[in-house]
């Protein structure tokens, strides 16, 4: 994985594993570059059906959480609708997630997709882009995505930034060189 300015930033090495009942495994090695600043975070990104908005999750909420952020926040079963897991502020444009999750479900009245992993991750569900909340300037301008995004986290990097308050802390920094990341995604049919 490289940009397009900088050198190269992580080795990957990763394999989907796709079962005929229609699970979706993946085992994702990485490598990152010694050279290279800590990661601010490191996951997948899915567009999923718009008709996907109510989420179930098992992890730290009900509100945002983060790895320097959650003592506000305790460690259970919480539902929401994706339009209510977005935090009504553009900067930073990192909002919403949810920190130490055992699994999140994303489904509707009819169908749905849990998503598991080995180690606990984090999660943030959205009706918004990155980019969109990156280049917008105000809220009342935000454009909804034409699908729920929805975002699987091996870790990130704690909020502290300097930039609005103090460093980030060694003891939440993602300064993992070498990791392993493997998640299931399992689709269901209400009955």
């Amino acid at each position: 994985m490289v940009a397009d300015t900088v050198q190269k930033i992580l080795d990957i090495e990763l394999t989907w594993r796709i079962t005929e009942c229609g699970k979706i495994a993946a085992s994702i090695a990485v490598k990152k570059d010694d050279e290279f600043p800590d990661l601010p975070r490191f996951g997948v990104r899915l567009f999923l059906d718009k008709k996907l908005d109510e989420v179930r999750y098992f992890g730290m909420g009900p509100q945002e959480s983060y790895r320097d952020k959650h003592q506000s926040a305790s460690h259970g079963l919480y539902r929401s609708k994706v339009s209510d897991m977005h935090e009504d502020y553009i900067k930073p444009q990192e909002n919403g997630s949810h920190f130490d999750c055992d699994y999140v479900e994303l489904a509707n009245s009819q169908f749905g997709l849990t998503v598991v992993a080995e180690k606990s991750f984090s999660f943030n569900a959205s009706g918004y882009t990155q980019e969109e909340l990156e280049k917008t300037a105000h809220n009342y301008e935000l454009t909804e995505s034409d699908s729920t995004v929805l975002c699987i986290d091996y870790a990130m990097n704690g909020i502290g930034s300097n930039s609005c308050g103090p460093v980030v802390l060694d003891a939440y920094r993602f300064s993992e060189e070498l990791f392993q990341f493997r998640f299931e995604m399992v689709p269901f049919v209400k009955e």
